[in-house]
């Protein structure tokens, strides 16, 4: 009787540490998986940062040109890498004819056939794998050099 007793505890020491090492090997992944996105976040916050730095740049330019550049970071940023092209944009003019009556009393002026846009990206790697976050805006004509003014 008490043979039977001594290999049922050493049965159920073992379901225990079954159980035990699979609840461990549970929590181990959801820490890998918490810090994996901890990075990520990280990761995200640093770009949009650095999109907001370089947006910011290109917005307090007095004049722009039609260009695209690309470059990277140094230091603790060497991951990150920039780019951003500067074009022209038409705007449309609408047609106020049709939509007032009374067009033709008012003068409405719409001296603005273009506008400067600018599309910024921002990429980094992360376990072999590419990310981007990226941004774009618009900007006055008068800060457009004569590069962009249109042909006559």
């Amino acid at each position: 009787m008490k043979r039977q007793r001594r290999g049922y505890i050493l049965l159920e020491a073992v379901a225990a540490l079954a159980i035990l090492s699979v609840g461990i090997l549970a929590i181990q992944q959801a820490m890998r998986e918490a810090l994996a996105t901890r990075g990520q976040a990280r990761d995200y916050t640093q770009a949009r940062f650095l999109l907001e730095d370089l947006m910011g740049e290109l917005e307090l330019r007095t004049n722009l040109l039609p260009e695209s550049r690309s470059g990277g970071y140094e230091g603790d940023l060497s991951r990150f890498q920039w780019k951003y092209t500067i074009t022209r944009v038409a705007v449309p003019q609408p047609n106020l004819g049709t939509e007032f009556p009374d067009a033709g009393i008012y003068n409405f002026a719409f001296p603005a056939v273009f506008m400067g846009k600018i599309e910024a990206t921002v990429s980094w790697t992360r376990g072999g794998r590419v990310y981007e976050a990226k941004g774009e805006t618009l900007v006055a004509q008068e800060k457009l050099l004569d590069a962009f003014a249109p042909s006559s």
